[in-house]
């Protein structure tokens, strides 16, 4: 399989990690979920995001106690356990932004 051009790997600013799951924030209303049981995780090219270099969009989180995260940036509001993905454990609230 041929490599698709461009910058897959983001900004290290723009990733949030964990033991099995990482976050990528691409843009404000834009977040890359991975989780993998074994940490391990995919970095090459992909259809949909062959660049992943964008500049840092503003975004603030905070690790819960309880090995979770909440995640804000100006589109969206995220909240998720760290443990695999499930309905009960990742919940987005989108921001409506007034015009």
């Amino acid at each position: 399989m041929s490599e698709l051009p461009g910058n897959p790997i983001a900004t290290s600013d723009s990733i949030i990690t964990g033991d099995q799951y990482r976050l990528t924030v691409l843009a404000a209303g834009l977040i890359r979920l991975e989780y993998s049981p074994d940490g391990e995780f995919e970095d090459r090219a992909s259809t949909f995001a062959v660049n992943r270099r964008l500049p840092k969009p503003e975004s603030r989180f905070k690790k819960t106690e309880k090995g979770g995260l909440e995640l804000v940036t100006d589109r969206l509001r995220l909240s998720y356990d760290g443990k695999a993905f499930s309905p009960s454990g990742l919940h987005v609230v989108l921001i409506k932004k007034s015009m």
